[in-house]
């Protein structure tokens, strides 16, 4: 349960002071400030260890992932330089109902948190999150969770990454791909190949008609997990339905029109930054599906498909919810990247990643 109970007459009517500066402000996202956000993101957001690679977000994959229905316009927090206007860090969060081994609780969920290089000193980070939580609180919301690569204290649940090459040739031109000793380049090529067709009789594209029976479908399959967000039909329809280079959705209907089954994968474009000739990558990472009559494997299969006809390079996903059905049989490979997840104020028991059955962007 709740580690403490928070008085709302205890809640910080302002802001956390910041050094002398610097100072919040509120991002209106549907200004040009998005476009701030954005440059932001593209120069200073994730990279990997080496300094290879580094995360590039579409404006449009910013408005999907930033704006679930009923995200307050508050949460959408930057700092400023006082004299220049200069954003120099964004964070946001969005509200989560979710199942919490047993609990319904109506909570945050971590969103993107990203400050420029050569502020990150200044410790501007626990800053950021003490006024994330200050805001939530102030909205009758009292826990938070959000998943992160560092270990602070003990977490919830971790999640192992694994990978799978769309684009071989590419993927090992990159240097992303490791031959195994006693194997050739052609033979993990060869184990590499997607069906080049979907092969399931009855699957399309998810269309506005179908998210009452998505769903439906979503909500009854998650059930059996420890940790999972209940959704709205709206939080459906935002979150799932197709919008180009971003989200792509996929059902399967019976003779009679009902959906058995679905399966998701959003598509992430990474800027490269140490190859001579190639220049940027796309990685497809699979998101929610639900299963009653196709194998997963076979829907991963035809996610995978799709993947390839809109340039994906790469399918990344984790050991979560029932992946475990696939991941050896469909050739993932390992990757040495594993994300913590953490609730903040609430005492729980540690999970197995496949009793987790939320997605974290």
């Amino acid at each position: 349960g709740p580690i403490k109970k928070i008085d709302p007459k205890d809640v910080p009517a302002n802001p956390y002071p910041l050094p002398d500066d610097l100072e919040w402000h509120n991002i209106d996202i549907n200004t040009k400030e998005l476009d701030e956000v954005y440059e932001l993101l593209k120069e200073y957001y994730i990279e990997d260890y080496d300094g290879a690679f580094r995360m590039k977000l579409s404006l449009e994959y910013l408005k999907w992932a930033m704006t679930p229905p009923g995200t307050p316009s508050e949460w959408y927090l930057g700092i400023r330089i006082k004299d220049t206007k200069e954003l120099i860090g964004f964070f946001n969060a969005i509200p989560s109902k979710a199942f919490v081994d047993g609990v319904v609780l109506d909570m945050a969920e971590g969103g993107f948190a990203c400050i420029k290089t050569e502020h990150r000193s200044r410790r501007l980070t626990p800053l950021f999150y003490m006024e994330l939580i200050r805001r939530m609180y102030l909205r009758g919301m009292w826990q938070y969770y959000s998943s992160t690569e560092r270990v602070t204290y003990l977490p919830y649940a971790d999640m192992w990454f694994y990978r799978r090459a769309l684009n071989f040739k590419k993927m090992l031109d990159l240097g992303l791909i490791e031959i195994p000793e006693g194997s050739s380049a052609e033979k993990e090529e060869e184990l590499c190949k997607v069906p080049e067709t979907a092969n399931i009789p009855g699957l399309r594209e998810m269309a506005k008609e179908d998210v009452p029976q998505v769903h439906a479908l979503l909500a009854e399959y998650l059930k059996k997990f420890k940790l999972y967000e209940i959704y709205t039909e709206e939080r459906v329809a935002h979150m799932l339905l197709p919008r180009k280079d971003v989200i792509h959705t996929y059902v399967v209907t019976s003779a009679d029109g009902k959906v058995t089954d679905f399966i998701s994968f959003y598509i992430t474009d990474y800027t490269v930054l140490k190859h001579p000739s190639i220049k940027e990558s796309k990685s497809g990472y699979l998101y929610y599906y639900a299963f009653t009559k196709t194998p997963l494997a076979k829907l991963v299969n035809a996610a995978m498909h799709h993947a390839i006809k809109l340039g994906v390079d790469s399918f990344i996903t984790s050991d979560y919810m029932d992946n475990a059905q696939f991941l050896k049989e469909l050739n993932f490979k390992w990757l040495n990247d594993c994300q913590q997840v953490y609730l903040y104020n609430y005492s729980f028991r540690s999970i197995s990643s496949n009793e987790l059955g939320v997605h974290f962007i």
